[in-house]
C-alpha cells in the first residue's frame, strides 16, 4: 500500500493515476472528504493534514512505501513537521519527497548538479524543502537505509485548476502589461528557468519507488525562456496584454515582485537522474502549456 500525500495536488493527482495504473495499491491522502470524492474510486481514501499530525500517523497504518507530495507552501514549520512525523513512522519501503530546484536558491549562469551547494537564504518556502531533504537523508543515515530520494522539481504544469492558476496571471488575462527584464532581445532571451508536465513527473515517481537511488535527482524536462513563455500564454489565452521589456534595476518592485527570479541565467542537469531511473518519457512545452491553460477551472 503506497501512502500518497497531497493527492488531489498538482502532482498528487497524476501520481495517483500513475500507480493505479501500473497495479499499485494506493492510500490517497486528502484534506477533505469532499476532495478524495475527486479521486479515482480504485484508490483507498484518507482525510487528513499536514497541520494535524496524528492524521499523519493514522495514514501510514499499513503503508509499504510513501510519496510525500503536500507541501502548505507558506507555513515552513508546518511542513518541517509534517516531513518528521512522516519519517518517524517510515515503513519498510520507499519514500520520495517531492522536493523543489529552489533549494539551490538564486543560482548563477553555471550548470546546476545535484552537487551544487544548496542554499536557505533564498525564501522561506526553500528553506523548509532543504530542511526537510537533511531530515530524510539523516533519518535514512541512521536506519542504514538507501530506499529514498528526493526529487528536486522546477515548475510544474499539468492539466489541473491549480496549475492553471500558478501559471496564468490574473494580471495578464485583465490585459495588464507583462514586464520583463533585458534591454534588448540578447539579453532577454538569457532568462530562463526549467519545467516539467506533472504527468511526466508522475511517471519519475512511480520508477523512483521502483529503483529508489537513495540520493536527490534533478528533475527538469527541459529551459523556457520568459519572454517566450509568455507570449506562448497571451496566444493561447487570447490575453490583449504586452511584453514590456526594461533593464532589471529599472523595474519597479510592484511591477515585477520578486524580480530577481525572472533574471536567472542557469540551467539545471538532469544527467544524474537519467543515468538512475533510464529515459522517462516526455511531453514537448507547447502540449503542457495548452493542456494547462485547457484546465481552467
Amino acid at each position: 500500500m503506497i501512502l500518497v500525500t497531497g493527492a488531489t495536488g498538482v502532482v498528487g493527482q497524476f501520481v495517483v493515476e500513475e500507480l493505479l495504473r501500473r497495479g499499485h495499491p494506493v492510500r490517497a491522502l486528502c484534506r477533505s472528504e469532499e476532495a478524495a470524492r475527486r479521486l479515482d474510486p480504485r484508490a483507498e481514501r484518507a482525510t487528513g493534514d499536514l497541520r494535524d499530525l496524528a492524521t499523519l500517523s493514522d495514514a501510514l497504518r499499513g503503508a509499504t512505501a510513501i510519496v510525500h507530495a503536500a507541501c502548505t507552501f507558506t507555513e515552513r514549520d508546518r511542513d518541517v513537521d509534517a516531513m518528521a512525523a512522516l519519517l518517524a513512522g517510515w515503513p519498510r519501503g520507499p519514500f520520495v519527497f517531492l522536493s523543489s530546484l529552489d533549494v539551490y536558491g538564486f543560482a548563477g549562469a553555471e550548470v546546476i548538479t545535484e552537487d551544487t551547494p544548496l542554499t536557505e537564504s533564498s525564501t522561506d518556502y526553500a528553506r523548509g524543502k532543504v530542511i526537510c531533504e537533511r531530515l530524510l537523508a539523516d533519518a535514512a543515515r541512521r536506519a542504514g537505509r538507501s530506499d529514498c530520494v528526493a526529487l528536486r522539481a522546477p515548475y510544474i504544469w499539468g492539466p489541473h485548476p491549480t496549475a492553471y492558476k500558478r501559471l496564468v496571471p490574473k494580471r495578464m488575462l485583465d490585459g495588464a502589461p507583462i514586464v520583463l527584464p533585458g534591454a534588448e532581445p540578447a539579453e532577454w532571451n538569457e532568462y530562463r528557468d526549467a519545467w516539467v508536465d506533472a504527468r511526466d513527473l508522475a511517471g519519475i515517481v512511480a520508477e523512483a519507488l521502483a529503483r529508489p537511488p537513495g540520493e536527490p535527482l534533478n528533475v527538469a524536462t527541459g529551459h523556457f525562456v520568459w519572454h517566450d513563455l509568455y507570449a506562448a500564454l497571451i496566444r493561447l489565452t487570447g490575453s490583449p496584454a504586452e511584453i514590456i521589456h526594461r533593464p532589471l534595476d529599472e523595474i519597479r518592485d510592484a511591477e515585477l515582485p520578486r524580480k530577481q527570479l525572472y533574471a536567472q541565467r542557469s540551467r539545471f542537469s538532469e544527467q544524474r537522474l537519467a543515468s538512475r531511473l533510464g529515459d522517462v518519457p516526455r511531453r514537448p512545452l507547447d502540449v503542457t502549456l495548452r493542456d494547462t491553460v485547457g484546465a481552467r477551472g
